[in-house]
């Protein structure tokens, strides 16, 4: 990444104040751009198979479908059936049995965290020139301040370290006598910025603020949105609920409302990409961590098993790739994806360096999924 020379303008930065990229990569993102990209990826937690319109839903995800068709769908992509494993994967692009966090999730009591010894993928970022900011659930340990995301590679957090809580009050209780707040601006409780939103609400707004203030053409930007919704408790602002009223079921019904109000943060997120100047030089990725608890109104159908299971149900999952630098769009990708790939693949795109000793079990799929030739799975 080689930096423009900084230019100050009343009006804003002058055009030769851009950073560049630099190297052949750039011929496999395309033709037209000169920059390294942006990179948005968004994390939703619990999203069902089955529930995204592309997939036959009865849910109205008219966003998300929009997004996808006019993108690419990833249509063999697997992740971990729990999320603690799938986000370690996803920093690190390494298998959770490497990193130690194959045994279930990070619980509030736990002393333990992703091990510092983890290179992670903001880290990558920031080392190629990028700044890095993430918003929404951590769920990766906090016993001990090297572990909180401001210290493994984030310039700035604002979200929750737990895994679950209450989506207005950001309370969360382990059990009997063991409750405390959940939401943070950067290493402190963000008390003066929590106004009791809805957290799909709440994140939405902090992710925009973000683009509002950073200078899209004097540095490249990496906003990891990972948001509280679809997880339990099954809670929605009440507007949503009007439109599934034919859904018998009241979980299913309020996890559809929930659904809805996600697909409409990400429409007003989009349009915020647009609105600011970062749309034409962005690579949106959006992801679940892992299958549907049908227990708390998911469903996985036509796949077997749920969350926290082996089966498909549990670790395919809804995943596409939205960005106008790809080469072949409105397409399915069949090719093996795993969430192990976005850290090799999001590093290589923002011209990082990829050291052997990190010891990766993910790979750079990019060109798989922008231009379509079939990826050997190994």
């Amino acid at each position: 990444v080689v930096l423009g020379a900084a230019v100050s303008s009343p009006n804003g930065p002058a055009s030769s104040d851009r950073y560049q990229c630099v190297s052949p990569r750039l011929g496999v993102l395309s033709a037209r751009q000169d920059r390294c990209p942006h990179i948005v990826f968004i994390l939703v937690d619990d999203q069902g198979f089955r529930d995204v319109g592309y997939h036959g839903s009865e849910i109205k995800t008219p966003t998300l479908d929009r997004l996808a068709a006019q993108g690419v769908k990833l249509e063999n992509y697997y992740v971990q059936p729990l999320c603690s494993p799938s986000r370690s994967q996803l920093m690190t692009g390494r298998y959770q049995i490497h990193t130690g966090l194959q045994h279930s999730i990070i619980r509030a009591t736990q002393p333990n965290c992703l091990p510092l010894e983890n290179v992670t993928l903001p880290q990558k970022l920031k080392q190629a020139g990028y700044s890095t900011h993430m918003v929404g659930k951590w769920h990766l340990g906090f016993y001990k301040r090297g572990c909180l995301p401001t210290q493994r590679g984030f310039n700035t957090f604002f979200g929750s370290l737990l895994g679950s809580g209450d989506y207005y009050s950001h309370y969360k209780c382990e059990g009997p006598g063991m409750c405390g707040y959940d939401l943070y601006e950067g290493e402190e409780a963000a008390w003066e910025q929590d106004r009791g939103l809805y957290s799909t609400v709440m994140f939405t707004r902090k992710a925009i603020s973000i683009l509002a203030n950073h200078n899209p053409r004097r540095q490249p930007l990496f906003l990891y949105l990972a948001y509280q919704a679809v997880h339990s408790p099954l809670q929605v602002p009440a507007r949503y609920l009007e439109r599934y009223k034919g859904i018998p079921n009241l979980h299913r019904r309020k996890y559809a409302a929930m659904v809805s109000c996600l697909d409409e943060a990400i429409h007003n997120l989009t349009l915020a990409l647009k609105r600011y100047g970062y749309y034409d030089n962005t690579v949106i990725v959006y992801s679940s961590d892992n299958g549907g608890q049908p227990l708390a109104g998911g469903s996985n159908w036509p796949l077997r098993g749920s969350k926290a299971t082996y089966w498909e149900g549990g670790i395919r999952a809804v995943g596409f790739v939205h960005s106008p630098l790809l080469v072949n769009k409105g397409t399915k990708c069949r090719s093996l994806v795993h969430i192990t790939d976005w850290f090799p693949t999001l590093v290589t795109l923002g011209e990082g360096t990829l050291d052997e000793d990190l010891s990766l079990d993910g790979y750079d799929v990019w060109e798989a999924i922008s231009e379509g030739p079939a990826f050997p799975p190994t």
